[in-house]
């Protein structure tokens, strides 16, 4: 018997509801770690690589240094045996310990040999052969006894790197973001250099982020008296550069970051030939392509995820950074002349500007003109004194003390408590008259002489009658880096407002308006001096998007309507 449409109807909704029902059931009891599985959108978590990430991650978290993995090198499931070494500290521990994992792969190789052959016999034969469950069973075995490996954990190494990396990743992750680049790339030096400011690889990669010379002088200076691969944050800058024309090129991190060890047109052949990073990793076996870079991206997604679990770890203390200052030399000058005009021990010097060579701290070679010299800061300084007014004056670096001025006060009075003319009190303060007012901040510590930090980092022009550099006036001028921030001085152009300003650089408002001592409605006239920070926004990024904002308004005869505003 037919039933009624309005029956038909009914069961249909029934069925729908019930099926909904089931789908938001078998959603509530997916397990957390299977929508974690897939990684972030950045950087994919692939199925195929998800052995060699716990691998990895066990690497560096769970196995000591020393203890030696022996493992298969094209499956990383697969554990043969873990082996406790001979300790460092012993007397020809190297010796023994290389002899000991050399007998280790070959007893394995043999076992792996046999067992492809002929069916296991001893209870290790066993237990070897069980990993090797399912069809072709020979062949396989046959192929895993010539890719037996060991690797050393790395447990205390990485730990150290983690608390080192105390001291860089907040400046890192400020330079990434002014590339516009994801900021867990500041993770990299974990896999390169465990954060080791020192090291040194048997092809000449240097630095934390293992830049070769080769490679390295495209993006940095190395030279006698400077080596820029060893500053963590000046050579951070050359690797989001690097990493930046790799993922134009490639389309993806999990591509660009294999570039970083395999060569960005090595990738582009390999991306050409299998079209995907998950067949490259499974299929291709070409020049260098060997176990380094096929694995290249598992150890950072590895390192990312055991590096941020040690991070929110309580009993873990990362390393602070070292609050610094930096001044532009005017010339080059002696180490020695520095040590004694700033005050500044040899040991910390070497410490806070790491780029300079043992020739320059031996005397052999001088500071060169131009370097941007780091010297301590008191913790207390929180942001840079760059001039705000008159673009011929220079800035003046103070150690950031400030006054809290009380009722009575005079500038003369201040000026007297700290030990620093009433002239300088006014110049660090910018000061228009000896007018203050109670509960304004001074700054009262002394300026640092004659050596200024001045550093022209915007395009500029030279008269070839003069052969002196002109500015662009689109260029940010007086540039420093501060906390691993960089600031640097603007003038205002016709047209321009704050707020234009700030979207240029992704900074807000207050922002700026703080920086500069400025009100909350105070207007900026064209021809005013401004100091920016360009923590999100590169200085080159600034300086286009202004240029195009002055090409396009000339072009519409827009340029000089109205003032700043």
């Amino acid at each position: 018997m037919k039933k009624p449409v309005s029956a038909i109807g009914t069961a249909i909704v029934h069925l729908f509801r019930g099926l909904f029902v089931f789908l938001l059931a078998m959603v509530a009891c997916t397990p957390p770690n299977t929508h974690a599985a897939s990684g972030n959108a950045h950087f994919p978590l692939y199925p195929v690589i998800q052995h060699n990430v716990a691998f990895w991650k066990n690497i560096y978290t769970r196995y000591s240094l020393n203890t030696a993995v022996i493992h298969d090198k094209n499956d990383l499931s697969i554990i043969y045996e873990v082996v406790t070494k001979v300790d460092d500290s012993v007397p020809g521990a190297g010796k023994a310990n290389k002899l000991l994992i050399d007998r280790k792969v070959r007893h394995y190789s043999a076992i792996l040999r046999k067992l492809s052959r002929t069916a296991p016999v001893t209870g290790e034969e066993r237990r070897v052969a069980a990993m090797f469950s399912g069809g072709n069973r020979q062949r396989r075995l046959a192929l895993a006894a010539d890719s037996v490996r060991a690797q050393t954990g790395q447990k205390e190494r990485f730990l150290a790197g983690v608390i080192r990396s105390g001291a860089y990743i907040p400046a890192i992750k400020q330079v990434l973001r002014s590339y516009s680049l994801p900021e867990d790339l500041a993770y990299l030096p974990h896999v390169e250099s465990s954060f080791n400011i020192e090291a040194y690889s048997k092809v000449g990669a240097s630095g934390i982020w293992q830049f070769t010379n080769s490679t390295g002088k495209n993006y940095l200076r190395i030279d006698r008296a400077v080596d820029e691969r060893s500053d963590p944050i000046i050579a951070a800058h050359a690797a989001a550069k690097y990493l930046k024309n790799s993922y134009n090129q490639l389309g993806s991190w999990p591509l660009a970051l294999t570039s970083y060890n395999y060569g960005t047109a090595g990738m582009k052949r390999a991306l050409n030939e299998k079209g995907s990073y998950e067949r490259i990793f499974t299929e291709y076996d070409k020049g260098h392509f060997k176990f380094a870079s096929r694995n290249f991206y598992s150890e950072f997604l590895a390192a990312l995820q055991s590096a941020k679990e040690l991070e929110r770890n309580p009993g873990v203390r990362l390393d602070r950074p070292l609050p610094t200052r930096t001044v532009t030399l005017k010339g080059s000058a002696d180490i020695r002349q520095i040590r004694k005009r700033y005050g500044v021990s040899q040991s910390n010097l070497e410490r806070m500007n790491p780029a300079l060579s043992t020739e320059v701290f031996t005397g052999r070679h001088q500071v060169p003109k131009g370097y941007a010299l780091r010297l301590p800061a008191p913790a207390s300084a929180d942001k840079p004194v760059i001039a705000a007014k008159g673009s011929d004056r220079p800035a003046l670096v103070t150690t950031g003390a400030v006054h809290h001025v009380q009722q009575g006060e005079t500038l003369t009075a201040i000026a007297r408590k700290y030990g620093i003319s009433t002239r300088a009190l006014v110049q660090n303060n910018r000061l228009d008259s000896s007018v203050i007012r109670v509960g304004q901040k001074l700054r009262v510590a002394k300026t640092s002489g004659n050596l200024q930090p001045i550093a022209t980092a915007a395009p500029g022009k030279t008269h070839a009658a003069t052969s002196k550099p002109t500015r662009s006036r689109f260029a940010v001028y007086k540039t420093t880096i501060h906390h691993g921030k960089r600031y640097g001085k603007i003038q205002v152009q016709p047209g321009e407002s704050l707020n234009l300003l700030a979207k240029w650089t992704a900074t807000p408002t207050a922002v700026l308006q703080r920086l500069n001592n400025l009100k909350a409605a105070a207007r900026i006239n064209a021809g005013r001096d401004l100091v920016l920070v360009f923590d999100r926004v590169s200085v080159d990024n600034f300086f286009k998007k202004r240029q195009q904002f002055h090409l396009k308004s000339k072009t519409e005869g827009l340029a000089s309507v109205n003032p700043a505003g």
